[in-house]
């Protein structure tokens, strides 16, 4: 069925196209009146009109002037586009300004689950690009936009649903193995304290207002089977830990607490490895290394040195034992020193296997110590030859 557009219609259709190709917006106000003031079906046509025009410099401001007289919301106006690398660029604009459009992109994601799917989808591809140029370029650390969606009259839910998906969308930016991620432990700590800048942002805009929800929503991702996010787990992880409220600090102590006892319970390498990363990870909360190296030894005194004291025989030996095939994974001198220098309580018939692991420690102290070294001679002679 078709419909005769009126020279009224007409008048309106150039007046948006013009003020789609200006970079300024001077008359909102009246656009806004006039919007408002036509017919539902000449709304509706007007909306199927700005669907079809050309993006242009000026056409986010209309489309907020649309969204804000009821003519055209964002999300409808985002799903009528078939151009995938269209929709992204366009979406960039969403977080440069006019953020009202894209809150109302994050509440229909969260609330319409018809539309949910396509919307989520594109949102979190257009948070992944901004969040990847924001490593390469720290500088720029514009997330203005979390001002608006984050904002403390939204429901709870909701809340914690854009909690969990700006973590999640974060812990993808880079994949590595349990290997690879003891060998970088350091080199990454530090890149997220002196480097990456957005992380802290987010935490400020975003995480802090609902701390522990983001920490569990960490802890869930990070023992999923066969995880591989762990340089941005160990980096949120930390810029939380060195911000967060001494209530959020006591629930992550509990949750290492309640961890070694499950381990104990039930032998688990990978949870094991887990569990020492996230300890390395959540005592690094200043910019003083000694610091948070006597913190983590602070920790591994009162759970693992006197862990006789809490854990039955078994438990005791399942630990030592984990602990045991964790070695090889150690690449850190000042971790592997602590393990090697303190003290452990064996119960009854178990100090052979404690002193077992203590000289394992040793072994690989002396190799890290070794490869240093090797590594610190061959700088020197390459120095030497330059200057020759």
């Amino acid at each position: 069925m078709g419909f005769e557009v009126s020279e009224n219609l007409r008048v309106v259709f150039q007046a948006i196209e013009e003020r789609i190709s200006k970079a300024i917006l001077y008359d909102r106000y009246e656009l806004k009146m006039v919007l408002k003031n036509l017919s539902s079906m000449e709304q509706l046509l007007v909306a199927r009109n700005f669907c079809k025009s050309v993006w242009n410099i000026g056409s986010l401001r209309v489309l907020a002037v649309l969204h804000d007289a009821n003519v055209l919301t964002a999300s409808n106006y985002i799903l009528s586009l078939e151009n995938a690398g269209e929709l992204q660029l366009i979406l960039n604009d969403f977080l440069e300004a006019e953020f009202e459009l894209l809150k109302e992109l994050f509440i229909v994601a969260h609330h319409d689950s018809n539309r949910a799917i396509i919307l989520n989808d594109n949102l979190d591809e257009c948070l992944a690009g901004l969040f990847a140029d924001l490593l390469k370029n720290p500088q720029l650390n514009d997330l203005k936009y979390i001002d608006s969606i984050a904002s403390r009259d939204m429901p709870n839910d909701f809340g914690v649903n854009l909690i969990q998906k700006h973590v999640r969308i974060i812990l993808d930016l880079h994949k590595s193995n349990t290997k690879t991620t003891f060998a970088n432990f350091t080199n990454w700590i530090n890149e997220g304290v002196d480097e990456i800048q957005f992380t802290k942002e987010i935490y400020n805009k975003l995480l802090r207002q609902s701390e522990q929800d983001a920490i569990s929503y960490l802890f869930k991702l990070s023992t999923a089977e066969n995880f591989m996010d762990w340089k941005f787990y160990l980096i949120l992880l930390q810029t939380i830990a060195s911000k967060c409220s001494s209530e959020s600090a006591t629930y992550i102590r509990k949750y290492f607490k309640s961890r070694l006892s499950q381990i104990a319970a039930l032998p688990s390498l990978d949870a094991m490895l887990h569990l020492l990363l996230s300890v390395r990870a959540a005592t690094a909360t200043t910019l003083d290394i000694d610091k948070n190296v006597t913190a983590y030894a602070e920790w591994y005194k009162q759970n693992i040195s006197d862990m006789k004291f809490v854990l039955k025989v078994e438990e005791f030996q399942n630990i030592i034992d984990l602990l045991t095939q964790c070695i090889p994974y150690e690449a850190a001198e000042d971790y592997v020193e602590i393990h090697a220098t303190f003290t452990i309580s064996p119960p009854v018939h178990c100090g052979k296997l404690v002193q077992n692991y203590k000289s394992k420690c040793k072994m690989q102290l002396a190799k890290i110590k070794q490869q240093k070294k090797g590594n610190n001679d061959n700088n020197q002679s390459i120095d030497i030859d330059d200057s020759s």
